[in-house]
């Protein structure tokens, strides 16, 4: 087996550029507001000013937690298959993977976001459907699919781009 890491990109789709960029537009408006409204306060009303500087912390703060989980690239490895992100990575053990195949937006059905994000920076998180049960997934698009069912029975989606040269690359990791 060979030592080195294939690597895949994460692609945007329209709909998370636009969920992205409606989503950071209202925050941004929100946070312009409470900056106004701070710098506005009475010199003696510190308590105010001090409220409304930690209240622009509140959606920073989800903004980094949030662009944390997001998947930036994939890489497929010796080790398994890996979700790249800006926190901490999710390796998906060769081990513990039992199938990796393409699946298609209508083969999943509705879905139900469970707790996660349902298209800002993608969509990452548990979500569930009446087809697949429960699922996590790492997606970016809903073109470039891939379903890996573990051995525990646990399903994750991902969105590789490739999407074919993913599917390639991986049963030199499937055991």
């Amino acid at each position: 087996m060979s030592s080195h890491s294939a690597r895949f990109s994460a692609r945007w789709s329209g709909l998370v550029w636009l969920i992205t960029v409606v989503v950071l537009a209202v925050v941004l408006a929100a946070e312009a507001i409470l900056l106004t409204q701070a710098i506005r306060g009475s010199a003696e009303d510190t308590s105010g000013r001090v409220l409304y500087f930690l209240l622009m912390l509140v959606p920073l703060g989800i903004f980094g937690k949030t662009a944390s989980l997001a998947p930036r690239y994939y890489t497929v490895g010796p080790e398994g298959v890996t979700v790249r992100r800006f926190g901490s990575d999710v390796l998906i053990e060769r081990t513990q993977i039992r199938e990796i195949r393409r699946i298609d937006s209508p083969e999943i059905g509705f879905v139900w976001r469970v707790f996660g994000s349902g298209g800002f920076f993608g969509w990452f998180g548990w979500f569930r459907s009446r087809s697949l049960g429960r699922f996590t997934a790492y997606a970016t698009n809903r073109r470039d699919l891939i379903l890996i069912t573990k051995t525990d029975g646990s399903k994750l989606i991902l969105s590789p781009y490739p999407r074919d040269a993913f599917l390639k690359s991986a049963p030199s990791i499937v055991p």
